[in-house]
């Protein structure tokens, strides 16, 4: 097991990726805190991992609030009496609309204050316990909308950029300290979201199948399984990275046939 004895938080844990990453990390051998807006949902992952034989605690944490992620982060240190692996899964969706038209400023600001700046202050404050305590990893989960330029996601693609350059600056600053800062930018990924997605006829299964060369979305465990990489001992040499999870989406460039 990869992660065997070492302690995780994963943010955004009740569905879709966060949740993959959570039964994973449990699956490999970590205690998990499971982070997310709902209190209901997050119970609901822990006990999953408990009645498969692991450990794990649920946290609530609203994340659009500063206080709230550094609570969040002391919470998951005490839970489990320290702090190996920091994933930040957590985000809001795409603010999806010309962006001449785009005046819905809450919106814009909710999507930066919870896919940046929570970001960086759990980032933040787990290293302060790393530096202290050997060094840990943290995986940033930012999207292939923050590497290529794609229209009316003027909000998360900026958001997801600054994640991945947030993640580079980091892991420079950081890696005196044996914290490894790493990123994986997934595409579009087979989740609620994308279900929405759908509905609203932002995208379709024709259109990911024709701009993907695997011909699919990614599968939430497929995300999982590279952000456990880089959570493992096998990463060690690995800082400062965003790896796509895309099927090859981004080295065919977008729109491709």
């Amino acid at each position: 097991m990869r992660l065997k004895g070492k302690k995780a938080l994963v943010t955004g844990a009740s569905r879709g990726i966060g949740r993959a990453t959570a039964l994973l990390c449990a699956e490999e051998g970590a205690s998990v805190v499971v982070s997310d807006l709902d209190p209901g949902e997050a119970d609901a992952v822990a006990a999953e991992i408990i009645e498969g034989g692991g450990r794990a605690v649920a946290v609530a944490a609203d994340l659009s609030d500063p206080q709230h992620a550094k609570g969040m982060v002391d919470s998951a240190i005490a839970a489990f009496d320290g702090l190996d692996i920091v994933i930040n899964n957590a985000g809001v969706p795409k603010v999806h609309q010309p962006t001449l038209g785009l005046d819905d400023w809450e919106a814009w600001d909710n999507v930066w204050d919870i896919n940046v700046r929570s970001v960086f202050i759990s980032c933040q404050q787990a290293a302060v316990w790393m530096k202290e305590h050997g060094g840990g990893k943290i995986v940033n989960v930012g999207s292939q909308t923050g590497i290529s330029g794609q229209p009316y996601v003027n909000a998360y693609g900026p958001s997801k950029a600054a994640i991945h350059n947030m993640t580079r600056s980091l892991a420079v600053e950081w890696a005196k300290f044996k914290i490894n800062v790493n990123a994986v930018a997934p595409c579009w990924t087979r989740t609620l979201r994308l279900e929405a997605a759908i509905e609203k006829g932002v995208t379709s299964e024709e259109e990911i199948a024709k701009r993907c060369p695997m011909g699919r979305a990614a599968e939430p465990e497929e995300v999982a399984k590279a952000i456990v990489f880089l959570a493992s001992d096998d990463a060690d040499f690995i800082t400062g990275a965003v790896l796509p999870v895309d099927g090859g989406w981004l080295a065919s460039g977008y729109g491709a046939v």
